[in-house]
């Protein structure tokens, strides 16, 4: 028996087809979005310490001056929550906080040989916005206020070569914007190899003081 599909049923299904791979490509989308300007980084580090070794070691790091092993006015952390193998260790004022992005540093040692880390830092993407974000206000408001046409159509020499003077106003406009509310999103995503790069070296550095010690 010849089977006949309606051509509108064709339609149907190429147009339900369609919205499915459009959802999943959204959705997708959101998904690496949303990792990208997540303001967290976690990863591992294998150590030769035991456990208990480690964390102990970690503290007295943490109460001598954790980021130089010295005591600083920007490397205040305190010690939120411990245990026979995980620690969480909180940035203690707004000056450490706004300082490296080191706002919550969480361990956890689930084996032997492997540190298993975990760093938020919202506080310091906070500053970042807020201070941007003023600064952009502030430059919108001159903007808006001056007669900054006026100004660059008078001063020649203030202008890009090449551009006349509606094109150099809307640089202006576009460095405003940029600089006061999207350049402190881009650097969520900026920070995280070098903030990554600080927590592998201070667990190394503990790791390493300690296995010298004992040999």
């Amino acid at each position: 028996m010849l089977t006949v599909v309606e051509p509108n049923g064709v339609v149907a299904s190429y147009v339900a087809e369609a919205r499915g791979s459009f959802g999943t490509l959204t959705d997708n989308a959101f998904h690496l979005s949303a990792m990208i300007f997540n303001p967290q980084i976690q990863g591992a580090v294998p150590i030769r310490l035991a456990a208990p070794e480690f964390l102990e070691a970690f503290r007295q790091r943490i109460s001598a001056g954790f980021l130089t092993g010295r005591p600083h006015p920007r490397s205040n952390y305190r010690i939120s929550e411990t245990g026979p193998d995980r620690l969480v260790v909180h940035a203690a004022d707004w000056w450490t906080a706004i300082n490296v992005g080191l706002n919550e540093l969480a361990l956890d040692l689930p084996q032997r040989g492997s540190v298993h880390y975990r760093v938020r830092y919202w506080r310091w993407v906070q500053y970042g916005l807020a201070l941007s974000g003023m600064l952009g206000l502030i430059g919108i408001v001159l903007l808006v206020s001056l007669d900054v046409r006026g100004y660059i159509a008078r001063h020649s020499t203030s202008m890009l070569p090449g551009l006349s003077v509606d094109q150099n106003l809307l640089i202006a406009w576009f460095m405003v914007l940029f600089w006061g509310f999207a350049w402190p999103w881009l650097l969520i995503p900026m920070h995280k190899r070098p903030l990554r790069g600080l927590v592998e070296r201070l667990i190394a550095e503990v790791d390493a003081q300690v296995t010298l010690s004992t040999h």
